[in-house]
């Protein structure tokens, strides 16, 4: 592996190295400058449900503008963290790359099955995603993209205890807008979007479309289709209705289709001397043991013409909006259908060792009305609202260890024995892995809320604010072995509780859960504005992530419930801008109390001979401290610096499991802090050469720190230590030339210029005797042209 890896201290003098390069590129000879700014403009968000200048909004939060995203080429969301502090993106567990799983402040989603819920909520234009599935994906629309940190419970409700990521898509205006851009690169990449605004009647109706097509070759090389490809297409239309000045309808739909391979998985280490692989390579394979650990993690030997990263994902979203002199009135209706297949292999072997398949589909339906407005003589600004969500989604998956080894062992005559005498034969249904879970679950949640903002005094305001959230969820599963249509989950009685007794179903079992919560997230807050352009305030707020079924027992003792986990937040931040608006400088300080999380624990499982048991319990509690800065500036015309520091204290209190195969409580409070880095940094320059005929040329550098992170918390895995990379540093860099009447856009793109290739996930299980990991893209180029109205 190639790169470079530096310790925070070294990172933030590469920051600033970063920073100097687009100044020590700039000509000279630079004529015309008056058509820069000169200051740095105003940003507005609704990270309040209303729209508020970033610098008087008490929330952690980062703006980032669609131009922005377009001009440093980060054409996904989960590229946001090269420029948000303590934000953190892991690849899927699931291996698709479409699948968005975020940590904002080491806070996270530990599964992305159906049973759990995230912890950083994703909304678009306003409307909640339940599923993350398929967010991972762009338009040529987007407006802006705000990154809230902390629980935004009062708000945003459920599901957003780390904080959330609300993507606003661009309105169609009153004049015509029209971009057409290709991009080609690295890998035989071929890129086709666009962009189109027109007014159809007078200057009540508006529509614009935007659509993307892509597609590229995998840098992992395989024996079947590469992995790392991109094939998808995928489109957006807006149709905006506006009478008059106090009513406008919104009308937006949304379509992706994407057929490509996995991420590329790469099999880190294997232990043959594991109980698995010794039963396997001694029935199933004895003259090609498996199996062998890449050697190059751009090559695998996996041949499995069952890999696919598929989805397809249709949405809607209607917004009507009412408006008086002092009060404004919303309706939020949204809707999503999403269908997603992933299926991956990473025993870098043309046999099937170990596979994942999953497959998704999911239905969701919100309703939201919102009414905000001033009153008591404009001192009280205030915003209140009514939610409902309906999910119905279901979820197969099939998880593949050491495929043939029941067939394998009942073929075995029964002189074939262990040392004890037992014979091998009568080992095959016990160790049959080839399981096969069927989820159906329906969850309603309805929530009220409130949310004031009082004037204490010109200077000095209050926030109080609260949300009432009732909850049910109904799961069904099924589960069978799929080689022995054997039932691995014994029917029998469960813990009195929400799911009911496993009964015979088939060749398999079933149950059923329902259980019921409601919880509370209030917010007390104040502001406290020093001058016109330095405000600085204070907050204690409450978030909740939804309880949580167990949707992967393997024995009657695992099937358990989690309740909600609830996340209250001490924060004082400043929002400042200096020498006119030239420099500003935003910060947090913040301390999290974690209280009943919810963790899918690994432990052995007697019943399996030592294999998978999984427990989704309310296992710890923590204390996180953290701090974060954000800095803008325009040192001089034309150059524009963004920089970002985050850092991360957190620790378990307690961590407290029941062992299945002893019944007993074990004390894991010395387990570290699962994907959430210590240190994240990052710096973007931006230098603009404005020619004195006309166009201009722009400078782009950005560079990101992520220190060392833990993949997997168990101490006692024996792959603990690769699972724990160290820090890396990656480099990107363009330049884009825009010609007179900037109708024409040429631009050269390098992400990841360092081909630093880091560890950007990975997962393990001792008795299967593999560890499969991931790691960031190679060196990439990209070359693009664009035309524009």
């Amino acid at each position: 592996m190639t790169g470079i890896s530096l310790h925070p201290q070294q990172a933030l003098a590469a920051l600033t190295l970063a920073a100097a390069l687009p100044v020590a590129l700039a000509p000279a000879q630079a004529q015309t400058q008056t058509d820069r700014p000169t200051a740095l403009e105003e940003v507005v968000v609704t990270a309040q449900r209303r729209e508020q200048d970033l610098q008087r909004t008490s929330v952690s939060v980062t703006a980032l503008s669609g131009e922005l995203l377009a001009d440093a080429d980060l054409p996904e969301l989960s590229s946001l963290e090269n420029l948000v502090p303590n934000l953190n993106f892991r690849i899927g567990s699931d291996g698709g790359n479409s699948t968005l799983q975020a940590f904002i402040r080491g806070v996270g989603q530990f599964d992305f099955a159906i049973t759990t819920d995230p912890g950083v909520g994703m909304y678009i234009d306003n409307v909640y995603q339940s599923r993350t599935i398929g967010a991972n994906l762009e338009f040529a629309d987007i407006e802006q993209v705000q990154v809230l940190r902390g629980p935004q419970g009062t708000l945003y409700g459920k599901n957003t205890i780390g904080g959330a990521i609300n993507v606003v898509t661009k309105k169609p205006g009153d004049e015509v807008e029209f971009q057409l851009e290709g991009v080609t690169g690295s890998y035989q990449h071929r890129e086709l979007n666009g962009y189109l605004s027109i007014p159809l009647i007078s200057d009540t109706l508006a529509a614009s479309a935007a659509f993307l097509v892509r597609e590229s070759d995998g840098w992992q090389e395989r024996r079947g289709q590469d992995a790392g490809n991109d094939d998808m297409a995928g489109g957006r239309v807006h149709l905006l209705w506006t009478p008059g000045e106090r009513f406008d309808s919104h009308l937006v739909l949304d379509a992706a289709h994407q057929r490509q391979n996995v991420y590329p998985r790469v099999l880190a280490t294997f232990n043959n001397a594991e109980f698995f692989p010794f039963l396997y390579n001694t029935f199933v394979s004895p003259g090609d043991p498996c199996c062998t650990p890449n050697t190059d993690i751009d090559k695998s030997n996996v041949l499995n013409e069952l890999e696919r990263d598929d989805l397809d994902s249709r949405g809607a979203s209607w917004t009507n909006t009412w408006r008086w002199d002092d009060l404004q009135l919303q309706s939020i209706t949204g809707y999503r259908k999403l269908e997603s297949e992933i299926y991956r292999d990473s025993d870098n072997n043309p046999q099937d060792y170990f596979s994942v398949g999953s497959k998704i589909d999911g239905d969701q339906f919100s309703q939201e009305f919102i009414a905000s407005g001033l009153a008591l003589n404009d001192k009280l600004d205030w915003v209140a609202g009514l939610y409902y969500l309906d999910e119905d989604a279901e979820h197969d998956s099939d998880i593949t260890v050491a495929s043939g080894l029941f067939e394998a062992l009942s073929s075995q005559p029964l002189d074939v024995t262990l040392p004890d005498g037992t014979p091998v034969a009568f080992l095959a249904v016990p160790l049959d892995l080839t399981l096969h879970y069927a989820r159906q679950q329906q969850t309603t949640s309805y929530a009220a809320y409130v949310h004031g903002i009082y004037s204490l005094s010109d200077h000095l305001r209050l926030t109080l604010a609260a949300r009432y959230t009732d909850e049910e969820k109904e799961l069904d599963m099924f589960s069978v072995r799929r080689a022995s249509q054997t039932a691995f989950i014994t029917p029998g009685a469960t813990d009195p509780g929400a799911c009911g007794d496993v009964v015979a179903s088939g060749n398999g079992s079933r149950y059923q859960c329902k259980e019921r919560w409601n919880e509370i997230s209030p917010k007390i807050g104040l502001e406290w504005d020093i001058s016109d352009d330095i405000m600085t305030y204070v907050s204690a707020s409450q978030g909740f992530r939804s309880g949580a079924f167990n949707g992967r027992p393997t024995a009657l003792a695992e099937i358990s419930v989690a309740d909600p986990e609830i996340l209250t937040a001490y924060e004082w931040g400043l929002k400042s801008a200096w020498l006119d608006r030239r420099l500003i400088v935003n910060g947090a300080l913040f301390y999290n109390d974690y209280q009943d999380q919810q963790f899918l624990v690994n432990r052995s499982s007697a019943s399996l001979g030592g294999g998978l048991a999984l427990i989704v319990d309310n296992a710890g509690d923590s204390s996180i401290t953290g701090a974060e800065l954000e800095i803008s500036a325009l040192p001089m015309e034309g150059l524009t610096l963004t920089g970002s520091l985050g850092w991360i204290d957190a620790e378990f209190d307690t961590f407290e499991s029941i062992n299945p195969a002893t019944g007993q409580v074990e004390d894991l409070s010395n387990r570290p802090f699962q994907d959430t880095p210590e240190w994240t940094g990052s710096l973007m320059a931006q230098y603009e050469w404005v020619f004195s005929q006309g166009g201009s040329l722009k400078l782009l550098a950005d560079v990101y720190y992520k220190d060392d992170v833990y993949y997997t918390n168990d101490r006692a895995a024996r792959d603990f230590d690769v699972l724990h990379p160290d820090g890396f540093t990656t480099w990107n860099a363009g330049v884009i030339y825009t010609t007179p009447q900037s109708h024409w856009q040429v631009a050269l793109h390098g992400r990841n210029l360092g081909d630093e290739r880091a560890i950007n996930g990975g997962f393990t299980i001792d008795a299967f005797g593999a560890t499969d990991v991931s790691y960031t893209a190679p060196r990439r180029y990209f070359l693009s042209l664009r035309y524009q109205l």
